[in-house]
């Protein structure tokens, strides 16, 4: 640790610095003894880094209490340092609410939840296709009020890094709020219709792609105005549209129909999120965003009837 004067996070080199004899009071000895300890500032948060002198090893449990413990003495989060780390001995250390730094690689911080990819690019205005799966989830399925990133990954169909990521675009949007010191819970700073409102210009048109087959298709969820059709007093379609996502397309092309660009029996459109389908079809803020755009009256009717009878 001696010759350790900086720590890369999110791609920024932060400058360490020793604990004056002032700085370590309150610290017991035991800390001491088994940790190097330097101080550090990143995004205006005063942190605490700690290595673990030679051969010693700590349970996950063990570093959140001395974590704990840390904070409730120093009032500054503690951030344990570690050369590599397995990606399950990062996971645990997360659910457990225990901040670390993987040399350059990965950070797990206060206020920050990034890795080896976070670049300093601003936080774009439309969505990720994954910020809005969770914000149409939060608002259609289940309310994700005060739960952890690391709940949210039973909930949706993403994996840590990219929840993280939406969770940040959404934080950065003014829309949520996170809370806590340790394990920060998700507050929504708007409901229902509001929020809807105020994502207005940051919502994406989910369909990637649209296709056809001159088979008839009946894997995925049933979207397009056979959806609508579903919520509706609208005729349905002859041939129902199916709704896949451009993940499921790759895993699954040797055996799906041969589909193409000109129009034929079967429209397929190619989603860029799962739909939030429920009773194999479609959900119905994701709809709207398929077909505000149809110039088709009765379409345009039937879309409005539908939005105003959800149940905000």
């Amino acid at each position: 640790m001696e010759n350790m004067k900086e720590i890369t996070i999110a791609g920024q080199r932060i400058v360490l610095k020793e604990l004056s004899i002032q700085e370590k009071k309150g610290l017991w000895l035991e800390l001491i003894a088994n940790f190097d300890m330097m101080q550090f500032e990143f995004n205006g948060q005063v942190m605490l880094l700690l290595v673990t002198k030679g051969e010693l090893d700590y349970t996950n449990v063990q570093r959140r209490k001395i974590s704990e413990r840390i904070e409730s003495v120093k009032h500054i989060p503690a951030v344990f340092y570690f050369d590599n780390l397995l990606t399950y001995e990062r996971d645990r250390l997360v659910e457990q609410g225990v901040y670390f730094v993987v040399a350059d690689k990965f950070a797990f911080v206060p206020t920050l939840i990034i890795n080896r990819r976070s670049t300093k690019s601003e936080i774009k205005e439309l969505f990720y296709p994954s910020t809005q799966y969770i914000l149409f989830y939060h608002l259609q399925i289940e309310s994700l009020d005060g739960l952890s990133l690391k709940e949210l990954e039973d909930k949706v169909p993403y994996k840590y890094k990219t929840i993280a990521k939406s969770i940040k675009q959404l934080e950065a949007l003014g829309l949520i709020r996170l809370e806590g010191s340790r394990n920060k819970k998700l507050v929504f700073e708007l409901s229902g219709k509001e929020l809807w409102d105020k994502t207005s210009t940051n919502l994406i048109d989910p369909i990637k792609s649209i296709e056809y087959t001159s088979d008839v298709f009946t894997e995925g969820v049933i979207g397009g105005i056979s959806a609508l059709s579903h919520y509706s007093m609208l005729a349905p379609e002859d041939v129902m549209t199916r709704v896949l996502t451009a993940e499921w397309v790759r895993e699954h092309k040797a055996s799906i129909p041969e589909l193409h660009s000109f129009e034929d029996i079967q429209r397929i459109e190619i989603w860029k999120y799962p739909p939030l389908g429920t009773s194999g079809y479609v959900d119905k803020l994701s709809l709207f965003l398929t077909l505000k755009d149809d110039n088709d009256p009765r379409v345009e009717k039937e879309i409005e009837i539908m939005m105003n009878e959800i149940k905000w």
